[in-house]
């Protein structure tokens, strides 16, 4: 329940206050970052539903065509979750990789259906998508959220209790 509440309040954010942040005209993807650390701390099962709730909420939202960003978004979270018990999850440096390695992915895999939806794209448009501030910009939001998503949802708490 906590994760789809912090599902919403994301996409909120994402659509209302970081637009007025971004930098040479990119906006992070907080999304496809919260998605990573979803996968990464709860498995293939939350990471691949969280990527069909956020995928199907962005594409109603934002999106012409119904059901690319869900696809995308359900492959990413599935195949880090799929590994998440290789990595250790103290480590910091794991989602700034899985974010760097996402964001390519999405936006490869993205403009792959828009050619194929007859959508004009040229081959450098898809490189300086893929190769973007984007990717720099989402790997320092990872960690910032990865220090709060830590501290708030994956930390236990432990309560002392008089018997």
């Amino acid at each position: 329940m906590l994760i789809i509440l912090v599902i919403i309040l994301n996409l909120i954010i994402q659509s209302t206050i970081l637009p007025y942040f971004s930098i040479m005209g990119v906006v992070p993807n907080t999304s496809l970052v919260l998605l990573v650390l979803i996968s990464l701390a709860k498995g293939k099962v939350y990471g691949s539903v969280s990527g069909l709730i956020i995928g199907m909420l962005q594409d109603i939202m934002f999106s012409v065509t119904l059901g690319i960003n869900s696809l995308i978004y359900f492959l990413i979270g599935y195949f880090i979750g799929f590994i998440e018990d290789t990595f250790a999850r103290d480590n910091i440096i794991n989602p700034i990789i899985f974010t760097a390695s996402s964001t390519m992915f999405y936006n490869i895999v993205y403009s792959i259906f828009l050619y194929f939806l007859s959508i004009k794209i040229t081959f450098t448009e898809v490189i300086s998508a893929t190769f973007s501030v984007e990717i720099v910009y989402n790997c320092l939001i990872s960690v910032i959220v990865y220090k709060l998503f830590r501290r708030f949802i994956l930390e236990p708490k432990i309560r002392f209790s008089k018997r």
